[in-house]
């Protein structure tokens, strides 16, 4: 291989755009016997040419710069005709590559030569080199452009992954905030409704104290006169009377107690009860009621069972009024029996922080109309009473803090349910 061979190869295979514009622009100020020169480039971006080498490489200053400057001037003067040009000053090859225009050689002082074989192989090696760098230099600026464009738009993304997660977030907010107002208003459209049924079980019970408080003071002092007289009247009675006409006395004496009982019934609605908070033994309490209602209770063939709770916590209250309420609710546990009989069970638990006193029955039960007004003043199924007795259980349990409730259907028995809450300590109040 020839050195002007080796030299067109160097040329093609030189690896960056800057060393095959030196390497050919050396090539060429050689052939020429050149004293300086210029390799120019076509930017079709910029619509310009652009110096890619100067020869010498030491060229600089002032003289370099005006050389530029010349070498530009005539590569944009030479580009339309696509023609070399030589004078005696200067010699300029233009470089084409398939037919598009690459750029231009700019020699200064440069001999005369003639075209050759050599001369043309030479300009196609330079022009397809420049050209292939050119491409390649383009190629990887276009890269780049690409890789930062994906690197912006990928930041893009995460920037509006993020802020769609905020969003996320923000509506996930607003979802709970939603459900938390929904709950509150749900809370208090609750609250709200029990306490317009208390303002109107306030109501009811204002009008039976007041009734109550009317008969009381018109019917009171007549009716303990005629139980005096009938007290008398029974006492002096011979032994010699008649049984029946001492029956018809004790009836009328039982009626006339009734009355009275009833009176005092209604008096609770109208005065404030109060009561000391002291420590509750429920199991003590079921334990009296047992007792108290025993006898009551064999002869209609009812049994009643505790199951009592260990170690309930403490609770506090009344324990008298508690044992009303109880004795009340037993009651009419025994009423609500078939005539065979039946069971009615005492029950206490442990639930957490509140006492549940339960009463259970195996009694006919309660339809779901009744339930509803169970504990309405002056409701009643009974054929005696005045249907105060349940009333005046729940006020007493609100006293206390608790709650009743009931649970029961036609033909599978009743639960009275009592709810006290737990305390460390008990304070008296009245």
């Amino acid at each position: 291989m020839d050195e002007m061979t080796q030299l067109l190869l160097d040329i093609a295979t030189a690896p960056s755009l800057d060393q095959a514009a030196a390497l050919s622009l050396a090539l060429f100020a050689r052939w020429f016997s050149a004293s300086a020169g210029c390799v120019t480039l076509w930017d079709s971006e910029l619509n310009r040419h652009i110096v890619a080498a100067s020869w010498p490489a030491e060229l600089a200053g002032a003289d370099g710069a005006m050389l530029r400057r010349q070498a530009l001037a005539l590569a944009n003067a030479a580009r339309q005709t696509e023609l070399n040009r030589s004078d005696q000053a200067t010699h300029l090859e233009p470089l084409s590559e398939d037919g598009q225009y690459v750029g231009a050689v700019v020699l200064f002082d440069a001999a005369c030569a003639g075209p050759s074989e050599a001369l043309a192989q030479l300009r196609r090696v330079s022009a397809h080199a420049l050209a292939v760098q050119s491409q390649l230099g383009r190629a990887a600026r276009e890269h780049s452009d690409l890789v930062s464009e994906r690197e912006r738009l990928q930041h893009l993304l995460a920037a509006v992954e993020q802020q769609q997660r905020t969003i996320d977030q923000l509506l996930a907010a607003e979802r709970q905030w939603s459900t938390s107002l929904e709950a509150r208003v749900e809370e208090r459209t609750t609250a709200l409704r029990d306490a317009q049924a208390r303002l109107i079980q306030s109501e009811k019970l204002a009008v039976v104290g007041q009734l109550a408080s009317s008969l009381a003071h018109e019917l009171n002092n007549p009716l303990q006169a005629i139980q005096s007289g009938l007290g008398l009247v029974i006492s002096e009675m011979s032994a010699n009377k008649p049984d029946h006409v001492m029956q018809d006395l004790h009836v009328i004496q039982a009626e006339l107690d009734r009355i009275g009982t009833i009176f005092r019934q209604m008096l609770d609605f109208y005065r404030p009860v109060t009561f000391e908070s002291r420590p509750l033994d429920l199991n003590a309490i079921c334990e009296g009621v047992r007792i108290l209602m025993r006898k009551k209770l064999q002869e209609a063939s009812i049994t009643l069972r505790l199951q009592l709770g260990a170690q309930l916590p403490l609770t506090c209250g009344d324990s008298n009024q508690i044992k009303q309420v109880l004795l009340n609710l037993v009651l009419n546990a025994a009423e609500a029996m078939p005539p065979a009989g039946g069971v009615i069970t005492l029950q206490t638990i442990h639930n957490g922080q509140q006492v549940c006193l339960c009463v259970i029955d195996t009694g006919v039960g309660i339809t779901p109309e009744q339930r509803n007004r169970l504990f309405e003043p002056l409701f009643t199924t009974k054929t005696r009473g005045l249907g105060l007795g349940l009333a005046i259980s729940q006020e007493i349990i609100r006293r206390h803090e608790g709650t009743i409730a009931v649970q029961s259907a036609p033909g599978s028995g009743t639960t009275f349910e009592i709810v006290l809450p737990a305390r460390k300590q008990c304070h008296e109040q009245s």
